[in-house]
């Protein structure tokens, strides 16, 4: 939905690097490390060296054997790092979503939740747990189930960051419903803060 945002030509700077650090909210180190294990698995060791440059020039250095998975970091270093990650490797929106779908795959976080979510009921009522243990900022409910006819809405208040969380998210929806139904789904954004909506709200269906 918010694509035509997010890849319109959007040139990173120390400036606007800056405008992204004095967004309030923290996120844990682990949001972070799996995206940086993503390119670590995709662009090599030489890929995540270039990484670590970027982000050095940019005025944040950061590398990637010092971050710590339960530490908290601003909210803005984990979009800027997405977007350098966009930035360095041409990554298009399919490519981002799939990022988003692996973090699901390595969060040690996210693997212990999902241990005891044996039905969509029981994923209802562990997500805002999950989300409030990665995110000090906003705030994840479903909105609307339907078991029978194979979708489930989930609402994301307060959190306004950058566009690029938009397409993260649809891949780790999308994934968590996978791997909860182990069935294909498909998570679509059909409202959005960034184009005037209250609220973000993600519909995840399945068959």
């Amino acid at each position: 939905m918010v694509a035509n945002i997010i890849f319109m030509a959007e040139k990173l700077t120390k400036e606007f690097a800056q405008k992204l650090m004095k967004i309030k909210g923290e996120c844990r180190g682990i949001t972070l490390k799996v995206d940086w294990d993503y390119v670590l698995r995709k662009e090599g060791k030489e890929g995540l060296k270039r990484l670590e440059e970027r982000l050095a020039e940019l005025g944040y250095p950061l590398k990637y054997k010092e971050i710590r998975s339960m530490d908290f970091y601003p909210i803005g270093l984990d979009a800027l790092s997405m977007l350098v990650i966009k930035e360095l490797f041409h990554y298009n929106e399919e490519e981002i979503e799939r990022m988003g779908a692996s973090a699901v795959k390595f969060s040690l976080i996210l693997k212990l939740f999902l241990k005891y979510f044996g039905s969509l009921s029981m994923m209802i009522e562990e997500a805002p747990k999950v989300w409030n243990k990665h995110y000090t900022i906003g705030r994840l409910e479903a909105s609307k189930i339907n078991d029978k006819e194979g979708f489930l809405a989930l609402k994301l208040f307060d959190f306004k960051v950058h566009p690029i969380f938009c397409i993260v998210f649809k891949g780790y929806f999308g994934q968590v419903g996978k791997m909860v139904l182990g069935k294909e789904v498909n998570c679509v954004e059909r409202k959005c803060m960034f184009l005037g909506d209250p609220y973000h709200e993600f519909l995840l269906k399945w068959k």
